[in-house]
């Protein structure tokens, strides 16, 4: 009999795989052993000595002594039955990879048969993996759980890896960062300087826009761009009349005017710094944004200024640092506190960002250990409802510690963006991001979650997994001395 299972990566597949496959040997030992045996041997000679503790007045204790053991004998063979009692079978055609998340959300993700899996046995040294019913049961329950939960929350895509990747892409050929700095000298600063000797009013936006060597103002009004010229011969060009009149042909190249140098769609040094990004980082960017011109001068912008920049004087944060009416002496500390946390930031996002790739790694691990355990758990609890459903609570527990990390990321990636997203708190301002010292803090808040929820989840489950138990295991009781006195004990 086969089941149909779900993993989310090959690693999940794997161990899963190699947990039940273990978990099958173990069980197989120990019935060989007739260990599986002892546990009833126990609570027979148990039941025994607690009916001799019986006193005269409760009348027949063979009676007793015969209702309590069958009723234990049928729960430990229920039991048995169905948490070690292998059932179905595992192969790899019934344990996929669960896609429908990604595809809903634009994600690039392989299909099975493009990633070699699909000529993989589902064996492990010539043994297969069976799984027990009310562990089949509970793994489709909590899998199908945590599916439901992740696909509630409103489909995003990771803003937040985006923007790590982002900002650590650097210019790597030492070329085009030498082409970079030539820009700035014969282009940039001269129309920079033209700005302020004519004392050319700018609105807001084209101040914000005019410190970057991108600027939509230098480029598209006459007199900047168009205006100045490279002064070295580019091989990227030809020499060409009658725009380079008067100048040497050297044949090393033309001499582009500042406007062609930078937005030629084609050879331009803006269209060859876009190449310095991983094109999977331009795709996941095109399928969140769609339209180019959104996001590209934002990561262009980002790559050739290593400064961060201050968009919005607005506060979005109702913090209790400092006081109501803020001394010099809180906005000191407050400083203070940011640099210390900007410090700080330079050792903590990256290994956020480590902790992050890690945590489906641990999650896997943990739930190996769990079902290799089963076994021998479910023997030393003497067959126990409590332990069994403690443990089925674990289990789907771990496997909804997925949905909390999607919670978490989504937070993590769009909170900002919910903050930011109008036109005076700019969504991509990937060279920094308003409210810098509230922002700062956040970061550290969100980075945390990823702990902080998951903790905060097993601590309310295992109290909840723990009554849950009791409340069965004290039903059951309740049923059984129930039952035992309907029959007429004699006195």
């Amino acid at each position: 009999m086969n089941i149909s299972l779900t993993v989310d990566s090959y690693f999940e597949y794997f161990l899963t795989l190699l947990g039940w496959i273990i978990n099958n040997g173990i069980w197989d030992l120990l019935v060989q052993s007739g260990l599986f045996a002892a546990p009833i041997l126990f609570h027979v000679i148990g039941l025994f000595l607690k009916v001799r503790e019986q006193g005269d007045d409760e009348g027949e204790k063979g009676r007793l002594l015969a209702s309590w053991i069958e009723t234990k004998i049928y729960i430990a063979i229920t039991i048995m039955v169905l948490t070690c009692l292998p059932l179905f079978n595992v192969s790899y055609t019934t344990l996929q990879f669960n896609t429908e998340r990604m595809k809903s959300c634009g994600h690039s993700i392989y299909k099975p048969s493009d990633t070699g899996l699909s000529s993989l046995s589902s064996e492990l040294n010539g043994k297969s993996a069976t799984l027990p019913l009310w562990w089949a049961f509970t793994y489709s329950v909590g899998k199908g759980l945590t599916h439901g939960a992740v696909s509630i929350i409103p489909c995003k895509a990771d803003l937040r890896q985006i923007r790590f990747e982002v900002q650590n892409t650097q210019i790597a050929n030492p070329v085009l960062r030498q082409e970079v700095q030539d820009f700035v000298e014969q282009c940039f600063i001269p129309s920079r300087t033209k700005i302020k000797r004519e004392q050319t009013f700018l609105n807001e936006a084209q101040a914000r826009d005019i410190d970057w060597i991108g600027s939509s103002l230098f480029i598209n009004i006459s007199g900047f761009y168009d205006n100045y010229r490279s002064k070295l011969p580019r091989s990227q060009w030809s020499y060409s009349l009658p725009r380079d009149s008067g100048l040497p042909n050297t044949g090393n190249g033309g001499f582009p005017t500042c406007k062609e140098w930078w937005a030629d769609s084609r050879i331009g040094l803006r269209a060859r710094l876009l190449t310095q990004f991983e094109p999977s980082l331009l795709n996941r960017m095109q399928k969140i944004w769609g339209n180019p011109s959104e996001y590209e001068d934002s990561i262009i912008r980002r790559l050739v200024s290593p400064q961060n920049i201050t968009v919005s004087s607005g506060y979005a944060y109702g913090g209790y640092g400092g006081n109501t009416d803020p001394s010099w002496s809180n906005a000191i500390a407050r400083t203070a506190g940011t640099a210390a946390n900007s410090i700080a930031s330079v050792a903590m996002f990256p290994a956020f960002d480590s902790i992050r790739q890690s945590l489906p790694m641990v999650q896997g691990l943990i739930i190996l250990a769990l079902i290799v355990s089963i076994p021998i758990i479910t023997i030393f609890s003497g067959y126990s409802i409590k332990t069994i459903m403690t443990i089925s609570t674990m289990l789907v527990g771990l496997f909804f510690l997925s949905f909390w990390w999607e919670l978490a990321r989504w937070l993590d990636s769009w909170i900002l963006s919910a903050m930011y997203d109008s036109d005076t708190h700019s969504r991509w301002n990937l060279a920094g991001i308003q409210n810098t010292q509230d922002d700062l803090i956040l970061q550290f808040v969100l980075g945390t979650m990823f702990i902080v929820l998951p903790t905060l989840w097993f601590g309310m489950l295992s109290w909840a997994g723990f009554s849950f138990g009791t409340v069965i295991a004290n039903s059951v009781t309740r049923g059984t001395n129930s039952s035992s006195n309907k029959f007429p004990v004699p006195k």
